[in-house]
């Protein structure tokens, strides 16, 4: 689903932001079902369930700003949810969206590579641990 003017459509999954850092406990961080996860290309799509409906939500994904060294290297990450105070108790489940591009940067400005492969170690996923392989 995406939103066009504040209106959910079925074409896209919504998009969410990226942040790249040290954010701690700066976000709220309501709960939700992590469903599933995915990575094609330089994109994250996630798939959660929340209780809510009547208001809008935001998910984030929170990445490390330093990467573990392994081989591949591997980056912790998490989604954070913001459910606006929605006290509403519809259970959607939605997909969401994450451009991974600035994790890829990231990757080529600390190790001056183009191409590489990063174990993405996102918290609470089904899987737990993703693999994202870019070439410039």
């Amino acid at each position: 689903m995406s939103s066009v003017d504040g209106v959910a459509t079925e074409e896209e999954p919504y998009t969410g932001d990226l942040i790249i850092g040290d954010v701690d406990d700066k976000f709220a961080n309501d709960s939700f079902a992590f469903n599933d996860a995915t990575i094609t290309g330089d994109m994250l799509t996630i798939n959660v369930s929340y209780s809510g409906g009547c208001k809008n939500h935001q998910f984030t994904l929170v990445a490390s700003d330093s990467f573990l060294e392994s081989f591949p290297v591997q980056l912790r990450a998490s989604i954070v949810h913001n459910a606006n105070g929605d006290t509403c108790e519809a259970w959607p489940t939605e997909d969401y969206r994450f451009d991974l591009t600035p994790i890829k940067t990231l990757y080529q400005d600390a190790y001056r590579q183009t191409a590489g492969t990063i174990i993405l170690r996102l918290k609470d996923a089904p899987d737990g641990e993703l693999v994202y392989e870019f070439a410039m």
